[in-house]
């Protein structure tokens, strides 16, 4: 059905185009795209050509909405038309003119987008919007087409590599009598497609939606090659994690309450400490260890749950995303784990140190992309010694929570003798740890990421750590970066801050452990290809696109 790919972030097949965008064309003095005419419903192809299991459903749809308001598929055609994505047959119409939208998620990998068009009359032509988590993809010159195609061209297995560079034959908005006039994404950049005008006969498109991971994470597999299986409790999820044969889980769009009830809830001693800064106000740690608590201990009821993921696991929350109350992810030793569009809130924030949200104990070939964290007892991500291999993009770590002194989160993310990449997150509303790296051997690599209200300190390299920071803005924070030992006789950590690169919304920012100056110590040379942008340009589309459910995200509550 599909191929995961490695190393690239979503793309699509390029390929130079024949004409440019803005107004319908001329071809050699002929008129342009018109649909002034009743194009109708051509004669598509015999059904006997279409892939196999075309009548199964599409086991990534969205979830119940519509145009612009999740991620999906819009498609006006001039003529009746068909719709593939990876040789299943997603949507079938008749008629001419229709906009038609189609909640769906894609799974990682190259994703092949494939449409037929029969108009009855006049040039078949096609105008697309597709909205995925990343960005938006539309129909322009780096779409292929082919007519009157033959075989199994609707696959991800077929070669388009003899088929032709489309022909835009007009933007959206300035083809009149095509263009939709509701029901179509209303600032798409979309441009109608097709042959030359004045070509005749069943029109096959095709292009290539990417998802895969860029940096260290490279190359992550997942569940490549399972069948999708559709789990919605946390019994099914429990049984399908354990195993480590390949496996692709999709849980439906919407909120789960995975934390236990009743007689499975147990009580955690904690120790109560005042906040300095409010007397009256109370944190409640767990010992762990050795450690003693000068005042008289007290509990309160502890109800998550922890949930252990077997290797080649795949786990995607269809549409706008799945919210998991009360569970942390633990990824153990395991090896290639791909969680996308997954939420994990509300585990024990009344506590300090009672569980994380993703929890990395040494796996490797590990990517998480488009999460959302909030109202965590411990970390929102924590990498301990041996974790390799590991990407996170796409993260929204959101710190507000009235059970911290400083009402936003302390324990964000700590890397301890781990290789990661951490690009497009938006780390908000957090104390300090975003990440703080440890250790002679880490190598944390992080670019394009947006930092806002943070006390204490963002990026910290302790011990010998090294850790990139490229293309990053930072607005609101007591201190960008820390170098700092981890006690007697260890060494600082080095932090590389290009010059120019990052971008300090409030002026000159201030850089503890050193000589105050933007550090640019000796760095590394990430092992992988990736592709910086300006932090003024990253900047936006990380705070619209980062989290569960990117610009739809559906609001997290504790009600």
């Amino acid at each position: 059905m599909f191929a995961v790919a490695c190393s690239e972030h979503i793309l699509q097949t390029a390929s130079e185009g024949q004409l440019g965008r803005g107004g319908s064309p001329s071809l050699g003095g002929a008129p342009g795209l018109s649909c002034d005419d009743d194009a109708g419903g051509g004669d598509l192809l015999p059904p006997s050509d279409s892939p196999d299991g075309a009548d199964e459903p599409w086991a990534y749809a969205g979830g119940d909405y519509a145009v612009s308001q999740g991620p999906g598929i819009s498609v006006v055609a001039r003529g009746a038309f068909r719709l593939y994505v990876n040789g299943q047959l997603l949507h079938e119409s008749d008629g001419s003119g229709t906009p038609v939208f189609l909640p769906t998620s894609f799974p990682p990998g190259d994703n092949i987008i494939a449409l037929e068009v029969a108009a009855a009359s006049g040039t078949a032509a096609a105008l697309v919007h597709i909205d995925e988590l990343e960005r938006a993809l539309v129909s322009d010159d780096s779409w292929k087409y082919e007519m009157d195609p033959t075989g199994d061209w609707q696959s991800a297995t077929f070669d388009d590599s003899a088929w032709r560079s489309v022909v835009e034959l007009g933007s959206y908005g300035d083809v009149p009598g095509c263009d939709p006039m509701s029901d179509f994404p209303t600032m798409s950049e979309a441009n109608w497609i097709g042959p030359p005008l004045g070509t005749e006969g069943t029109l096959g498109l095709r292009t290539t939606l990417r998802i895969a991971p860029v940096g260290f994470g490279g190359g992550t597999r997942g569940g490549q090659g399972a069948v999708p299986q559709v789990v919605s409790t946390y019994t099914e999820l429990e049984a399908a994690m354990n195993s480590d044969d390949p496996k692709m889980l999709l849980i439906p769009e919407g909120v789960y309450d995975f934390r236990r009830m009743g007689d499975d809830i147990t009580d955690q001693e904690v120790c109560p400490i005042a906040c300095p800064n409010d007397l009256t106000k109370m944190r409640y740690q767990v010992l762990l260890g050795e450690a003693t608590c000068e005042n008289p201990l007290t509990t309160i009821p502890r109800d998550d749950r922890i949930l252990r993921i077997g290797s080649n696991t795949t786990l995607i929350g269809l549409g706008r995303g799945a919210a998991l109350r009360g569970v942390t992810l633990d990824f153990q030793e395991s090896e290639h784990i791909i969680i996308r569009n997954i939420a994990i809130f509300d585990v024990n924030p009344e506590m300090i140190e009672a569980g994380d949200a993703f929890s990395l104990f040494a796996p490797s070939h590990i990517w998480i992309d488009h999460g959302t964290t909030q109202w965590i007892s411990d970390g929102f991500t924590d990498l301990r010694t041996g974790s390799s291999n590991v990407t996170v993009s796409y993260m929204r770590y959101d710190g507000r929570t009235d059970y911290e002194c400083e009402g936003s989160h302390l324990r964000t993310s700590m890397i301890d003798g781990s290789e990661a990449t951490l690009h497009h997150s938006r780390f908000d509303h957090v104390q300090q740890n975003a990440p703080t790296v440890l250790g002679s051997t880490s190598r944390v690599h992080l670019f394009n990421n947006s930092y806002s209200n943070v006390g204490g300190w963002a990026v910290a390299a302790a011990c010998e750590a090294v850790v990139l920071v490229e293309g990053s803005t930072f607005e609101n924070i007591d201190a960008v970066g820390l170098l700092s030992d981890c006690g007697a006789d260890t060494a600082l950590g080095f932090l590389d801050f290009p010059a120019g690169s990052n971008l300090y919304r409030d002026g000159s920012p201030v850089f503890l452990g050193g000589d105050g100056s933007e550090p640019q110590d000796a760095g590394f040379s990430p092992p992988y290809s990736y592709s910086v942008e300006l932090a003024s340009d990253a900047w936006p589309t990380v705070i619209s696109r980062a989290g569960t459910g990117g610009p739809w995200a559906m609001p997290l509550s504790l009600d």
